[in-house]
């Protein structure tokens, strides 16, 4: 019994500690695609989802590279794959479609002690080091040329109406005709469709200096020096949808609450949660106010 429990033991702490995550990224439109880590490509063929498992390293430089060519190829550099406390889970990105085209966003994140298995519609795959060849498309046309004498088509018709004879004579010279077959080969995500985006280094707060920071605000007295402060900490750092909640809940008017959510959006880590940042007004108008200065982004 003793041997089992400290086997057990063992297995959760190394489970406990592993330094592994796992990067899924999904398209929400069905497009299907294929990966780039750090260079190699991930999957043989376009996907719509996929799981890339055993990722050792903080970040990735990604690009995304869609099966359909006329969508332009998405770079992501340093993709991150850990939180703020730099612990390793599962990180879920999804394509998603704006009015200023194809976005790579964060969707979501599981500690790495409860990630669980992904759907069977999922592609699961070891993280690949080695380099697969070129994305390419074959193309082939077929073209038949003539020669010689030329083509020479010689139709006789005679009908005579009192007996309802048809007669129909028809006299066909093509001379010599050859078939050519030519073959186009064509590499996708060629370096003039890359469309880099997000490329802000917008990493999230840490919680102990985000504690920090709030602190230092609340401390001070008057709503001006809040709301200056607030702005330096949130411009330089990536604020959770959460995080900036809580800042905005700290200042007692509204219009100081929604000109530093206006402020934070552009900083936020997660745009796709800022929704809870809704809980901290007091009134409706001003949460349409701040929905339609988010939309005007096109997010």
């Amino acid at each position: 019994m003793k041997k089992i429990t400290f086997l057990t033991l063992v297995l959760v702490s190394l489970f406990s500690t592993a330094q592994e995550s796992r990067l899924t990224i999904f398209s929400e439109d069905g497009n299907p695609f294929y990966v780039i880590l750090n260079g190699i490509r991930q999957n043989e063929e376009p996907v719509v989802n996929i799981a890339v498992d055993y990722l050792v390293h903080e970040y990735y430089d990604t690009k995304i590279i869609f099966a359909d060519e006329s969508i332009p190829v998405l770079e992501k550099r340093h993709l991150m794959v850990v939180d703020a406390d730099n612990k390793h889970g599962e990180f879920v990105y999804k394509i998603k479609t704006t009015k200023r085209g194809k976005k790579l966003r964060f969707y979501s994140f599981t500690p790495f002690q409860n990630i669980q298995a992904p759907p069977s519609n999922v592609s699961v795959i070891r993280y690949n080091t080695v380099a697969l060849p070129p994305i390419q498309t074959i193309t082939q046309m077929t073209t038949t040329t003539s020669s010689g004498n030329g083509e020479q088509i010689n139709i006789g018709v005679g009908v005579n109406t009192s007996d309802t004879n048809v007669g129909i004579g028809i006299n066909v010279n093509t001379g010599s005709s050859s078939t050519t077959t030519q073959t186009t080969t064509t590499t996708i995500g060629a370096p003039d469709e890359i469309v880099i985006i997000e490329d802000t280094d917008c990493y999230e707060m840490s919680r102990s200096d985000f504690n920090q920071a709030l602190e230092s605000i609340r401390s001070k007295t008057f709503s001006d020096s809040k709301l200056t402060l607030a702005k330096q900490v949130t411009k330089g750092n990536c604020l959770t949808s959460g995080q900036i909640a809580q800042v905005t809940s700290l200042f007692d008017f509204e219009a100081t609450k929604i000109e530093y959510a206006k402020f934070a959006y552009s900083y936020c880590f997660n745009p796709e949660n800022f929704w809870k940042v809704n809980n901290s007004f007091e009134f409706e108008s001003t949460i349409e106010e701040l929905n339609e200065y988010i939309e005007s982004f096109g997010h």
